[in-house]
């Protein structure tokens, strides 16, 4: 569980009768909402639910698959020059970041034919390496597992947990990605995604990081 998730929590913990867990509800931010909202039928497609069972307390999360933003200049410099360390690779001024970020085994990454996986992630290779202005990552929060992925892919540790702390503050199931411009405007997809769709994207870069969702 999260270290940031576990101190919200604590946060919400009263006093309570033995045997009975306290339940409550937050956005992906982490920001608490009501019961109504969290079960507010929403679009598959664009939310999705997440559980944390505790000792004492079950925390439901509510979470927006994608989400859209902006950094600040320095916190771009910042993660550019962390990716540039840990990776090894400049990344020029006008490049943009792809991150392919996995956060660990779990029950939705660990089925599946994993020779499928490998193809279709040399694939992705291919293609990303031929679209241009494109400095592109493999990150891991948990090693466990990056194997089946592939020797072709060269995978980084999120060393300091900046990409975790800033996009992904959850474990989200199946891993995640983020694109980030030159100018700082990022794209989020927390959880399940196909891959090829982050090539479709960056084809059509002014509508990707048009900041709207």
């Amino acid at each position: 569980m999260k270290t940031k998730l576990l101190t919200l929590i604590l946060g919400f913990i009263t006093v309570s009768t033995f045997g009975q867990k306290k339940e409550i509800y937050l956005n992906d931010d982490l920001v608490k909402i009501t019961q109504a909202d969290f079960k507010k039928t929403d679009d598959p497609y664009k939310f999705y639910n997440l559980r944390f069972e505790l000792d004492t307390l079950i925390a439901n999360v509510k979470v927006q698959r994608i989400r859209k933003g902006k950094i600040s200049n320095e916190m771009l410099d910042s993660i550019k020059s962390e990716l540039s360390t840990i990776s090894g690779d400049s990344i020029p001024k006008n490049n943009f970041i792809v991150i392919n970020y996995y956060h660990g085994l779990d029950r939705c990454n660990s089925s599946g034919d994993k020779s499928y996986v490998r193809a279709k992630y040399k694939r992705f290779l291919k293609k990303i390496k031929k679209t241009g202005n494109v400095s592109q990552f493999f990150m891991y929060k948990s090693p466990e597992g990056t194997k089946e992925y592939g020797k072709q892919l060269n995978w980084i540790k999120d060393e300091f947990g900046t990409i975790e702390k800033i996009f992904l503050p959850l474990n989200y199931p199946c891993g995640s990605y983020v694109l980030i411009d030159s100018d700082g405007n990022y794209y989020i997809q927390k959880g399940e995604y196909n891959i090829e769709r982050i090539i479709d994207l960056l084809k059509d870069k002014k509508t990707t990081f048009a900041n709207n969702v």
